[in-house]
């Protein structure tokens, strides 16, 4: 089986692009280029032209995450497991793929309805990636642009997709019992990243996407974000704990769009040859992180 190898980017659909402008650079440093028309920005972090698509949307949501494959041939062959799997599978145009700054990319949709987009091939940038604000930088290389965590109305069906027809391997699962029943949580990597992606059973939530975690290279960094965010009054959704699981240190502030994001640190690897699947039954953190310890029950 062929797999996918990292979380290249994200297309986000939202109201207030300027918002998240400042959001982007002022917390996390990162820097806005420039989109091929009015309705379009993106947000870069590392060497790639960009990690994040903001598109003009009042949804405010994920419009469509990219995931990596080494090659065209790999990239034929992931549409053909996707085909033999009963997945509709389409070319991307060749529009399209300019705009995601890729040679070449195939369509599907997941069984959340998530549009995933399969591709091979980012041309080198040759400007260098100047952040906004003194920071580290980001732990992307061989690791994608980070990890997300999305609503699903099926957490059994997101797993067979992703594992069997795109070769993500488990991490683990979680389930949190609350009055109104047990939330179902699974967590799914690609590469040593802990998880790329992670899904929570959740038919009525307001938004597709729960969070988008990006890493840093330092502590420091994650904790002067932290600092800028209580200056400024951007409300942080999360305070600063580690979790059990990935074992990140990390904080969660919001966003324009009325979502989560994560900024953390110094989260564990995998190696898949010893690599035993955990199961959690709460979303307790090891230390911090209080208002994830009120909804697993904890004071």
């Amino acid at each position: 089986m062929v797999s996918v190898s990292e979380l290249g980017y994200l297309g986000l659909g939202v109201s207030d692009p300027k918002a998240w402008h400042g959001v982007a650079t002022e917390v996390f440093g990162m820097q806005v280029v420039s989109g091929d028309g009015r309705s379009a920005s993106y947000l870069r972090l590392d060497s790639h032209h960009h990690r994040i698509e903001l598109r003009t949307d009042a949804k405010d949501d994920l419009d469509f995450a990219g995931w990596e494959v080494p090659n065209e041939d790999a990239l034929q062959r992931v549409a053909q497991q996707l085909e033999d799997g009963g997945v509709s599978v389409t070319e991307g145009t060749r529009d399209e793929a300019d705009q995601r700054r890729v040679l070449g990319m195939i369509k599907c949709t997941d069984p959340s309805g998530i549009l995933t987009e399969i591709f091979f091939g980012h041309p080198v940038n040759p400007i260098p990636f100047h952040p906004t604000r003194p920071i580290s930088g980001f732990k992307t290389g061989g690791m994608g642009l980070g990890h997300i965590l999305v609503h699903v109305p099926d957490v059994d069906a997101s797993v067979r997709f992703y594992r069997d027809l795109l070769g993500f391997r488990v991490s683990d699962f979680t389930d949190v019992a609350t009055p109104a029943g047990v939330i179902r949580l699974s967590f799914l990597h690609c590469n040593s990243r802990h998880h790329s992606i992670a899904f929570m059973e959740n038919a009525t939530a307001p938004k597709r996407l729960h969070h988008i975690m990006f890493e840093s290279n330092a502590l420091a960094d994650v904790g002067t974000g932290r600092d800028i965010c209580i200056d400024r009054g951007i409300p942080i959704a999360v305070d600063l704990g580690c979790h059990m699981n990935d074992q990140m240190v990390s904080f969660y502030l919001a966003n324009p769009s009325g979502y989560a994001l994560e900024y953390g640190w110094g989260a564990r690897t995998i190696d898949d040859a010893t690599w035993q699947v955990e199961h959690y039954a709460s979303v307790e953190s090891i230390w911090g992180h209080p208002q994830l310890r009120q909804l697993a029950g904890g004071h």
